[in-house]
């Protein structure tokens, strides 16, 4: 039996509280759970021909194998995966691949190709593109550390192809999700055309000025009768009162990539829905350099863990479109237990009690973060924290371009404040993709070997049992060693106007509007 004829069994998470594609409402806005679960849109006695998006960032077409600040918003309208997650088990779902079918050693997987793909030029999508886009992949997208025990690729058959593994791997499909499937004849030198051509719902028409994107149906979409608009236009406006302005004027009938606490200003207002995904967040983080000052003791860092406020944090920087917890990946997660998502509460006294135990009672510690309002907002509150507990603190923003390349290669002192993703899929993805967790050259430059046990073993993990022993174990290590201090799992969070039904977000964070309709 292939793995697409039983995607849906045993759960790759289990269940504690909402699953993972609940939705959270703001107070006095309608419900919006089928919507974001991706459910079909009630369809309209008159639905508009149009919708107008605002978004916080540009489309940037050369960056189409890379997730970046625009992603979310405009990949999945003009382009596909060979396999998409389903939101609340993560378990892989058919999409440009019908189905799939691994060997008995895990170590070659057959995927079988859908027959009625075409891209936006009307040539049939093929084997050699997929070929093409994730060798383009496994050369330089993100995740192509995900990527690098593949020693094969290739067209097997008119509609199939093989990959061929070095060795077994647990979370393959992690990275065919993330990897879209690009134009193998005008994707060149790791870049697209001017005018991307995808086989998603819509086509690319115009980028204008930087900052708009213009697109239209695609009318032979394999998709039968999907999408539903004429024309999408998506803007890129980066202040969050300009785009909450442009929502409640009508200018716009969606925006994303706004704070949550911005998004109070709609609440209890009938003509606006809030709706966030909890299948997908950004993890805002506090990191230490356990090489800088007193943080090569794992007390000190312990003592970072007891003195930040979560609770504070998830209410009064995200409005509480977000989640405290201890781990950076979801509460969910085989193997996580209720303890270890709670194991550090706020708690100033323990703090002070196990700074002074190492003798770093009111040590001055640099903390470094982005200068924008979400991250001025954490640095004054994790500031006031860790006062609180005993630490000196002097305080550095950075505008983001920067900071990122300091955080990427590993160059700041002390402590720093930043977020990212890919720890909502999986801690293997997380920990083998995301530059701060990374094994082997992370951020906060770890090089213990039994970080690179834990990472092993959970390659290896060839059942849900074997996962989920080695996601306990490495949550457990993260706790003990915390050079890593999860502050707040943020939720991709979208306002829209309340005639718009059926927007959905994808496992990894990105919109789905190919069932999205408006009512005129």
């Amino acid at each position: 039996m292939s793995d697409a004829a039983r995607h849906h069994g045993l759960p790759r998470r289990g269940f504690l509280g909402l699953s993972a594609g609940a939705v959270l409402l703001a107070a006095g806005c309608r419900s919006a759970t089928e919507d974001a679960a991706g459910g079909a849109a009630a369809p309209a006695t008159a639905s508009a021909p149009d919708l107008q998006v605002v978004y916080g960032a540009a489309p940037d077409p050369t960056q189409l194998l890379h997730r970046g600040p625009d992603t979310p918003v405009f990949v999945n309208l003009v382009l596909d995966r060979l396999v998409d997650l389903d939101p609340q088990t993560l378990q892989p779902v058919p999409w440009l691949a019908t189905s799939w079918e691994w060997s008995a050693d895990r170590t070659r997987l057959v995927l079988k190709l859908r027959e009625d793909v075409t891209f936006h030029d009307g040539r049939p999508l093929s084997p050699d593109d997929v070929v093409f886009s994730l060798t383009g992949a496994a050369k330089s997208s993100q995740v192509k550390p995900l990527l690098e025990r593949l020693a094969d690729i290739r067209a097997s058959a008119p509609n199939e192809v093989t990959l061929t593994l070095a060795k077994p791997t647990s979370n393959l499909f992690d990275a065919l999700a993330f990897n879209p499937v690009v134009d193998a004849r005008t994707y060149v030198d790791g870049k697209a055309a001017d005018k991307v051509n995808g086989t998603g719902p819509f086509t690319w028409q115009a980028f204008k000025g930087g900052n708009q994107l213009d697109l239209a149906r695609y009318d032979h979409y394999w998709q039968s009768g999907r999408p539903h608009f004429e024309r999408i236009t998506v803007r890129s406006v980066t202040s969050s009162q300009a785009a909450l302005s442009a929502l409640q004027s009508g200018q716009s009938h969606l925006i994303g990539a706004v704070p949550g606490r911005d998004l109070k200003v709609l609440g209890g207002n009938p003509a606006f829905t809030v709706q966030s995904a909890r299948s997908s967040y950004q993890q805002a983080f506090l990191g230490v350099n356990v090489t800088s000052g007193p943080f090569g003791d794992r007390r000190v860092r312990q003592a970072l863990q007891y003195a930040v406020d979560r609770d504070r944090i998830v209410a009064q920087v995200y409005g509480g479109h977000a989640e405290a917890s201890s781990l950076p990946w979801p509460s969910n997660t085989p193997g996580v237990t209720p303890d270890q998502v709670t194991r550090y509460p706020h708690d100033p006294e323990k703090a002070r009690g196990l700074l002074r135990e190492a003798g770093a009672e009111g040590a001055r510690v640099p903390l470094t973060a982005a200068n924008s309002p979400v991250f001025a907002s954490l640095v004054e509150l994790v500031k006031y924290d860790l006062e609180q507990a005993g630490f000196g603190v002097d305080v550095q923003l950075l505008d983001n371009a920067a900071l990122q390349p300091k955080i990427q290669q590993g160059t700041l002192d002390g402590l720093f404040i930043a977020n990212h993703g890919m720890v909502s899929v999986s801690p293997l993805s997380g920990i083998t993709v995301s530059g701060p967790l990374q094994v082997g050259r992370n951020t906060s430059h770890v090089t213990d070997p039994a970080y690179a046990d834990l990472q092993s073993r959970a390659f290896a993990a060839a059942d849900e049992q074997a996962r989920a022993e080695v996601n306990h174990d490495l949550s457990e290590y993260l706790l003990t060693e915390s050079f890593h201090i999860t502050l707040a799992h943020a939720w991709e969070t979208y306002a829209l106007a309340s005639s718009v039904r059926g927007v959905a977000t994808s496992a990894l964070g990105y919109l789905r509007l190919d069932d999205t309709r408006r009512t005129a």
